[in-house]
């Protein structure tokens, strides 16, 4: 049997109105409106007057429920576990989001290693003159790769046009390599036999490599040198780097790396491009 004094405690208890209830939420009444309608956030409704009223209580639900959609959870698996709670419930839908989060997190990181990549490989240009080696302390870098298959004859971008595709769609899908600065290698061996086709389509990254589909370069110190389109052949900068690393008696310990950072061609048929090259020593 329901006691008078029961409606006078649901009184006291449930006495924030609809705009008290959304100031103190920091939200609108079309929201809380459409929670009701939801039935994952109710109101007392005055029999009375038909008035909705809140309890102060009812603030943690309702930031429970923003955080849950914040996150990425549907109104449906919201009101499910708010009628269904059981500890296993709960922990199952926050469980699942927090992985969809962190692999949210772990793709803005892997974009914001590339532009942070970029703009370092870009801001050493300005003290560097194009087309001269130098010996550099280049900063902890990882690297992906992709076997060109056909390396006999490939020579020029066009050459490895599906070998590119191929590493930029790994890129794309769930692997921690990001598309972006990305370029090619030529073995050093056949550096230095003047042989300069490419072997690998690379990525790099400032993320730690996790040895599976990224791998640490061996070493910080290297052998860089810019080339642009106002430098004479590029086949002369990659002598003049191997020369670089003869004459001062160092040893290279990878492939060379050339990575492109510009590449266009305007309407005028003038080629504009800028890339970093670098060989690592020890």
């Amino acid at each position: 049997m329901t006691r008078f004094s029961d409606f006078e405690d649901e009184d006291i208890e449930y006495s924030l109105s609809v705009s008290q209830f959304a100031k103190l939420c920091g939200t609108t009444r079309d929201t809380l409106r459409y929670y009701y309608e939801q039935n994952i956030l109710t109101p007392r409704v005055d029999p009375n007057n038909g008035y909705h009223y809140y309890s102060a209580s009812q603030i943690s639900s309702f930031f429970f429920i923003n955080t849950m959609r914040k996150a990425g959870c549907s109104i449906k698996e919201i009101s499910t576990t708010i009628h269904n709670s059981s500890k296993e419930s709960i922990s199952k839908l926050v469980n699942t989001k927090i992985l969809d989060m962190q692999r949210e997190l772990f793709l803005i990181n892997k974009k914001i290693s590339s532009l942070h990549l970029g703009l370092w490989i870009l801001e050493k240009y300005d003290g560097c003159k194009p087309g001269v080696p130098f010996l550099d302390i280049i900063p902890d870098m990882s690297f992906s790769s992709t076997k060109v298959k056909d390396k006999s004859s490939s020579y020029h971008a066009a050459d490895v046009a599906k070998d590119i595709s191929a590493h930029l769609a790994r890129a794309n899908s769930d692997s921690s390599f990001a598309a972006f600065p990305s370029g090619v290698t030529i073995d050093y061996k056949d550096l230095i036999k003047g042989d300069y086709v490419y072997n690998n389509i690379i990525t790099l990254s400032f993320l730690p490599a996790d040895n599976v589909d990224s791998f640490p370069l061996p070493s910080r110190k290297a052998i860089s040198c810019y080339h642009d389109h106002n430098t004479s052949g590029i086949d002369k900068t990659y002598k003049k780097m191997v020369t670089y690393i003869k004459r001062n008696k160092l040893t290279a310990c990878s492939d060379l790396f050339s990575v492109s950072l510009i590449n266009i061609y305007n309407k005028e048929a003038d080629h504009t491009y800028f890339k970093y090259l670098f060989i690592c020593v020890e």
